[in-house]
């Protein structure tokens, strides 16, 4: 099920406390132990993820390394491998970390084993969570949706660009904390949201002008940008159960 496109998001209520963390560097001060914990890397890895689950992926596991990688796939023939280093697809993956390559003709109905720079070390840093959820601008409302009905404290993990600060990642967490009213925000979660609506005019152009948008550009990959800025395509929120991130 799908969207049609909306530049608009729907405000909602309610978690009970809203916290951001920039990267997963600063997760153990926010401690994700029993809570909910929203992972995002906008450019690319959570935007590829919830591509690749709205098209039929049956499960996604994130990996730290290629070998780690190439490890599992060796031992569940007729798995997908998908990821970059630097931006560019693996020298023997299947697929890089741009969400144009998951299409519905490749991965329906298969799995995938991931890693990337960013965003799969993210995922497996807030292991200790109690529910993980896979956010990006391509199922902006969707998440907002889902983090309405949690009962306890959220997290926004934002994986960041090795090891430090993003713009794109604190703009999707401000967006969702901008559109959940009455909880309460930390300091964090407050700057996120006023960076949010500094750019909420301008979220193409403000992925286009990030760092990580026009390093992506200059490999070649600017249609990735311009794809990751859509919003609200999809409404499915990927979850990861057990190692595995599904629909």
């Amino acid at each position: 099920m799908r969207f049609e496109t909306k530049s608009e998001i729907q405000i909602l209520c309610m978690p009970a406390s809203i916290d951001v963390v920039f990267t997963p560097d600063l997760l153990p001060f926010s401690d994700p132990t029993d809570k909910t914990v929203v992972v995002a890397d906008i450019l690319r890895a959570t935007t590829t993820i919830t591509c690749a689950v709205a098209n039929g992926a049956t499960g996604i596991a994130p990996v730290l390394t290629p070998a780690d990688a190439f490890r599992v796939a060796t031992n569940q023939p007729g798995i997908l491998i998908g990821g970059e280093r630097h931006g560019k697809k693996v020298d023997g993956f299947d697929l890089g970390n741009s969400p144009r390559e998951y299409a519905e003709a490749v991965v329906s109905g298969k799995r995938i084993v991931m890693t990337t720079t960013n965003g799969t070390r993210t995922l497996k840093a807030c292991r200790s969570a109690k529910s993980i959820l896979v956010g990006s601008f391509l199922n902006l409302q969707a998440v907002i949706s889902e983090i309405a009905q949690v009962e306890g404290d959220v997290v926004f993990a934002c994986a960041g660009r090795e090891g430090g600060f993003c713009m794109e990642d604190t703009v999707f967490a401000g967006a969702c904390v901008a559109a959940l009213k009455r909880a309460q925000l930390t300091d964090a979660a407050q700057a996120a949201r006023i960076l949010y609506l500094e750019h909420r005019d301008e979220l193409r152009g403000m992925l286009t002008n990030s760092y990580h948008g026009q390093y992506l550009a200059s490999i070649g990959l600017a249609a990735d940008v311009e794809f990751c800025a859509q919003m609200n395509l999809v409404d499915v929120v990927p979850r990861q159960i057990d190692g595995w991130i599904v629909a």
